[in-house]
């Protein structure tokens, strides 16, 4: 459960944990070293009406397509239930937006498949987000199993 992530759940990386807008959000951000490697927010849910999901924003370039980038996808995973939605920004990675340009399907895109790989189906491609506290360009998807 998403509710269940920790600060040592992404070890051997060191993951700092602060409040976010509402009781139910935290904002993490995850280092390699001295090295900013990603930032996350979770939502933990809000039931019956809102369920768990989590984005990954402003990952480090010098690190995609690295072990590290598979990490923080896959320890998100373990903790995410079938359903719970995964949100990972791709505004960096050239490789991913150059396909999605060509009119690849998002989860053919190299971003898309490793998600597939840590469990995810990519649902959409969120080249264009609503409103203007969503972020950048991600690809939305679904945790599977």
């Amino acid at each position: 459960m998403l509710r269940d992530i920790a600060p040592n759940s992404f070890a051997p990386l060191t993951a700092v944990f602060k409040r976010g807008r509402f009781k139910e959000e935290l904002n993490a951000e995850l280092f390699l070293g001295s090295d900013l490697l990603c930032c996350v927010k979770l939502f933990l849910g809000r039931p019956p009406y809102y369920t768990p999901w989590a984005e990954v924003f402003h990952f480090n370039p010098a690190y995609l397509e690295t072990e590290w980038e598979r990490h923080v996808y896959c320890v998100l995973s373990r903790y995410m239930e079938p359903g719970d939605v995964l949100y990972a920004e791709y505004v960096e990675d050239r490789e991913t937006f150059a396909a999605l340009q060509r009119g690849a399907a998002p989860g053919e895109t190299r971003l898309g498949k490793l998600l597939e790989q840590c469990g995810f189906k990519v649902v959409r491609d969120w080249y264009y987000p609503e409103g203007w506290l969503e972020g950048g360009m991600k690809l939305q998807a679904v945790k599977l199993r």
